[in-house]
């Protein structure tokens, strides 16, 4: 690499320099300034061998002193301080804000930062509002997986993911619901990957985190356009938002349409899509508990003011008829499982849309099947599909 190479020249003519004054810098020396200054120029700095590391989740920063590391197994240990000074982080963060895809800003003009960097690293940075720069970075290590992975790692049963297969290539629409933290977007990751790979997708974000698009996933989509929102310059234009590219990515020729989350205006134009735009679409949604899913969809239709009802609201979620698959974590093991499946139907006796629990939380709190808590229309889907029908009975299908 081009910049290996210059670094390593400016560190030898440094260490001759150094070598006049009579200090002699050692070749060990040597190759570890160059990694420092590489990696603070291209990496992480003093995070990188952190970030190096399979086992780490999250690293968040508070002020150029305090670092905090997550590990998979839910410990959390104290890091290596990244800064002299405050300033010297601030100047750090700007220049990671330039590695984006979009090259966002981040000033006392523009003092909130989320930017997806390399490898499947998110930073969001708040800056001039507390005493400190604060800092999160997430890892997500689970690029490349798939449902059969997630059933090992027990986030799924082997029904449930041949349940999730059949809906998939029924072409059910999915939402993925949970918490913070819970790993929505890999399920959304690794039910992308069970889509055929010839479906031409397109997933937008505010920030790239599903990297469908990478190229080390080419043998699993061979046709994705990666869409990401962008944030209007300092003179306050050039702004295109989530919900802007949800109708305009339909003029793409989208099988599917994948939105990493529903957060703002654009969960109306995506019920749309999913309705008749493009079936067997899919987002994420937070939701603090499974039950809030509609109150959650008419509170982010107010929030971004589209003139809409609750019954209106209700009326285009039901008719999208998703899958809503609820996700929890363990605090105290971190793992992570499906605790709830909702078959969601247009609405009926009620404005509420319809709802039939196929897979309900058991003692432990991990999905087990409802037996006949399934509509005669979806079970044909997913017979057609080739699913054993005997998998949605407790017997077959529980965690046990």
């Amino acid at each position: 690499m081009r910049a290996r190479q210059l670094i390593g020249a400016q560190v030898q003519a440094w260490a001759n320099k150094q070598m006049a004054t009579g200090r002699v810098v050692s070749a060990l020396e040597q190759r570890r300034v160059a990694q420092l200054v590489f990696d603070r120029r291209f990496g992480f700095g003093a995070l990188q061998p952190f970030l190096e590391r399979s086992d780490v989740e999250n690293i968040v920063i508070n002020g150029c002193r305090q670092t905090w590391i997550s590990y998979t197994n839910g410990s959390k240990e104290p890091g290596p301080p990244v800064a002299e000074t405050d300033e010297d982080l601030i100047e750090w963060v700007q220049l990671l804000a330039r590695r984006g895809n979009t090259g966002r800003e981040f000033s006392h003009a523009s003092p909130l930062l989320d930017i997806a960097l390399h490898d499947g690293v998110r930073l969001a940075v708040v800056g001039w509002v507390a005493r400190h720069p604060h800092l999160a970075i997430r890892v997500h290590r689970l690029v490349d997986i798939t449902l059969e992975q997630l059933s090992d790692l027990g986030t799924l049963t082997p029904a449930l993911e041949q349940f999730l297969r059949a809906a998939i290539a029924a072409r059910r629409n999915i939402i993925v619901c949970g918490e913070v933290n819970t790993g929505k977007t890999t399920l959304v990751r690794a039910l992308a990957g069970a889509i055929p790979p010839q479906e031409r997708i397109i997933t937008l974000e505010s920030d790239f985190e599903l990297f469908l698009d990478d190229p080390r996933l080419a043998h699993r989509h061979q046709d994705v356009v990666a869409l990401e929102a962008r944030q209007a310059n300092s003179e306050g234009a050039g702004e295109v938002r989530l919900q802007d590219l949800v109708p305009a990515c339909l003029r793409l020729n989208p099988d599917r349409v994948i939105v990493g989350e529903a957060r703002h205006g654009e969960l109306a134009p995506m019920l749309e899509v999913m309705y008749s735009g493009a079936r067997g679409s899919m987002c994420t949604l937070h939701v603090h508990r499974p039950e809030h899913v509609f109150s959650r969809v008419v509170q982010l239709a107010r929030r971004a003011d589209l003139g809409l009802g609750a019954d209106d609201v209700h009326l285009m979620f039901g008719l999208a008829e998703p899958l809503i698959v609820y996700l929890e974590r363990d605090k105290t093991t971190n793992e992570r499982y499906v605790s709830q499946v909702m078959e969601v139907g247009p609405p009926a006796d009620s404005s509420e849309p319809t709802r039939n629990l196929v897979f309900t939380a058991g003692q432990d709190g991990r999905a087990n099947p409802a037996e006949g808590h399934i509509s005669p229309s979806l079970l044909d889907e997913l017979l057609a599909q080739g699913f054993d029908s005997a998998l949605l009975k407790p017997a077959r299908g529980s965690w046990a």
